[in-house]
């Protein structure tokens, strides 16, 4: 069985009705989306979707929303972050019940003033939608995902035991870095370097110290420079670093905060950059993923090659499997 376990797409039907709950904040993302459409019909054509992955062999799919839609960046207040959220969620739960439980979904909540309805939409999304996770971006217009006000809702999955999945958002001010914004450079290097941001802000926190059951699902193999610069790592933050840089020292070796985020495989196909994760984190922090229908053209060629990127590595039949599947069914839940 092959499980992909980050991927995009949306409800097409229910496009409309997610621009009327969203407002303008939706429409600008939803307008995106149908320019891309003629290229990744996939991203909505549910029925044309599950062709593919029958094409390819792919049996499960979990998907997320792109992440400029995520309630978080709403520029207004709590209550229309919670606006957003409800209709997402019941969009993306669309998805499931209309492939009949092949197609899996993960949603969004929003985290500032948890308690203020963000703690039991989370409730309502898992529970009563059957979403499988929920999606957060690496940051919130600047304002990193650690903060202190953001703790209720890290409690709150850690508890629940769902997933967290981490998509990479652009840094708050990149005209502070114009040279960064030329070329594309922002989302081919600068979109890996966030996501290992946020994830070593969770380390750094605490907040992987504090809630040691919490699942993180990173994109990109967590930016790729997690596994990379793991002996940089932990050169750099020696206890007396550690004390030095803020304050204390975590009472674990870091490796092994860093070894309890899942790592996904959507790295452009690259088998050296899987070995390294694998090396570093075993395979049972590697899950399989495409980041379908996103790459060049449709997209297919993600569901054709990722696969077999896997399969190159020659590794046991256990730790394929692992890879494949076994790992996501532990992360989301999956009995069948």
């Amino acid at each position: 069985m092959i499980i992909d376990s980050y991927s995009h797409g949306y409800y097409g039907k229910y496009l409309d009705q997610l621009v009327e709950a969203g407002g303008d904040f939706l429409k600008q993302t939803l307008d995106r989306i149908r320019h891309i459409l003629q290229k990744k019909p996939s991203l909505v054509d549910i029925s044309l979707r599950m062709k593919l992955l029958d094409k390819y062999g792919i049996d499960r799919q979990l998907l997320t929303t792109i992440h400029t839609m995520d309630c978080n960046l709403f520029p207004g207040d709590q209550a229309g972050q919670l606006v957003i959220a409800k209709a997402v969620n019941e969009h993306m739960a669309r998805i499931t019940e209309d492939s009949k439980g092949r197609l899996l979904a993960a949603g969004n909540v929003p985290l500032a003033d948890f308690e203020k309805g963000g703690r039991q939409e989370m409730d309502r999304a898992i529970q009563t939608l059957g979403l499988k996770a929920v999606m957060i971006n690496s940051n919130f217009n600047g304002k990193p995902i650690d903060l202190p006000e953001f703790e209720p809702f890290w409690a709150h999955a850690a508890q629940m035991n769902v997933p967290v999945y981490i998509h990479p958002n652009h840094p708050a001010g990149t005209t502070d870095r114009s040279y960064e914004d030329q070329y594309g450079l922002i989302h081919n290097f600068g979109w890996p370097y966030e996501t290992v941001l946020a994830l070593a802000r969770l380390v750094f926190s605490g907040i992987m110290e504090r809630y040691p059951t919490l699942k993180v699902v990173s994109h990109h193999l967590g930016g790729g420079m997690i596994p990379f610069f793991m002996g940089r790592t932990n050169e750099s933050y020696s206890p007396e670093e550690q004390q030095k840089c803020f304050g204390r020292v975590l009472p674990r070796p870091l490796e092994e905060y860093f070894s309890r985020f899942y790592y996904d495989t959507a790295v452009g196909g690259s088998a050296p950059a899987v070995r390294c994760a694998y090396e570093v984190f075993g395979a049972d922090r590697i899950i399989f993923a495409t980041d379908f229908p996103l790459g060049p053209g449709t997209g297919e060629d993600r569901l054709a090659q990722y696969p077999e990127v896997i399969r190159s590595l020659g590794l046991s039949e256990a730790e394929t499997r692992a890879i494949f599947s076994g790992n996501a069914r532990r992360v989301i839940h999956l009995d069948s």
